[in-house]
C-alpha cells in the first residue's frame, strides 16, 4: 500500500485529448494500449481525473452524482499512443440488482472485447468500507487477469489514527494489484498513476 503525501504538480499532469463520449463498448475507437477509471458515484473519480489530466475538456464534477451514463475516451500524451476510458459512476441510488445488471455487464463486456486493457483504476472514498460492488469488480478483474489498482480517495479527510487503521486493514487484502491512499483535492500521491500510464506508451 502506497501512502505518500507528495504533491502532484501541474507540470506532471498528463496531456489528454477527449476524443468522444460513447454509450457502448463496441463504439469505442481503436487503441494501442489503455487503462480505465471506474468508481462509485461520489467517490471523487472525476476530481481525481481532473487533477491528473491536462485537457481542454477535463471530466466534469457533476452536482448530481450518477447522472453520467457515457464512457469518456481520452488519448494521452503528444503521441497519443495510450488511451484512457472514464466509465460512468455506479451505485448511486441503485440497488445491487441494478448494479449487477448494468454496470457489471458493461465492465465484463469491456474486458472481454479484446481491447488492449493494461489496467483498471478503481476510485473509492477512503472513509467507506469495501462493498459488494467493489468486490464484484475485483472478481471480474481477477477472472480476466487485469491489474486492478484501488485508489482510496479523500485521504486528506482522515486523521492519523484513521489512516493507521486503514493501512492495517488493507494490508490483509490481496484482491488488488496495488492500493493507493490519494487525495484528488490536495493532489497527493498521484505520481504512481501517472507513471503506470506513462509506462504503457
Amino acid at each position: 500500500m502506497i501512502t505518500d503525501k507528495n504533491i502532484f504538480s501541474d507540470a506532471k499532469r498528463l496531456k489528454a485529448h477527449l476524443e468522444g463520449k460513447f454509450g457502448e463498448v463496441k463504439e469505442l475507437p481503436p487503441s494501442s494500449a489503455e487503462v480505465a477509471f471506474i468508481g462509485r458515484s461520489n467517490s471523487g473519480k472525476s476530481s481525481l481525473l481532473k487533477s491528473l489530466l491536462n485537457s481542454p475538456n477535463p471530466p466534469q464534477v457533476s452536482a448530481r452524482p450518477g447522472k453520467t451514463r457515457l464512457m469518456f475516451f481520452y488519448r494521452i500524451g503528444p503521441e497519443r499512443n495510450v488511451s484512457l476510458v472514464d466509465f460512468p459512476g455506479y451505485g448511486y441510488a441503485q440497488s445491487s440488482r441494478v448494479f449487477r445488471a448494468r454496470f457489471s455487464a458493461m465492465l465484463l463486456d469491456y474486458l472481454k472485447s479484446g481491447r488492449p486493457v493494461r489496467g483498471l483504476f478503481l476510485a473509492m472514498d477512503s472513509r467507506r468500507v469495501l462493498a459488494e460492488e467493489e468486490l464484484e469488480i475485483a472478481r471480474i478483474a481477477r477472472e480476466r487477469k487485469t491489474p486492478l489498482i484501488l485508489c482510496l480517495n479523500k485521504g486528506d479527510q482522515l486523521n492519523q489514527s484513521q489512516k493507521s487503521k486503514l493501512i492495517q486493514e488493507y494490508k490483509k487484502r490481496d484482491e488488488f494489484f496495488e492500493i493507493l491512499l490519494v487525495s484528488a483535492l490536495k493532489r497527493q500521491n498521484l505520481s504512481y498513476i501517472r507513471d503506470f500510464i506513462h509506462s504503457l506508451g
